[in-house]
């Protein structure tokens, strides 16, 4: 009995970690973040966003912030 309490009680903090975490923005959500949106549900294509925006900077980046640069980059191209 003891042993299920304290499995319990380790994946009740888990949970609340990984809640805190995707509140504060640092758990991306591929299916529902704004440059899966923009390229109209296409993961794919979003991922493919994000590396090509890694490859082109020389310093690293996190997924966010290429996710980011990515989204700015497709709205400014759609823009012309």
């Amino acid at each position: 009995m003891a042993e299920l309490l304290v499995i319990a009680a380790i994946l009740a903090v888990g949970g609340v970690v990984f809640w805190l975490r995707q509140r504060s923005g640092r758990v991306i959500d591929e299916h529902n973040d704004a440059l899966t949106r923009a390229c109209s549900g296409d993961r794919e294509q979003a991922r493919r966003l994000e590396d090509l925006e890694h490859s082109r900077t020389s310093e690293p980046l996190s997924r966010k912030e290429a996710r980011q640069r990515a989204l700015e980059r497709l709205i400014d191209d759609r823009s012309i």
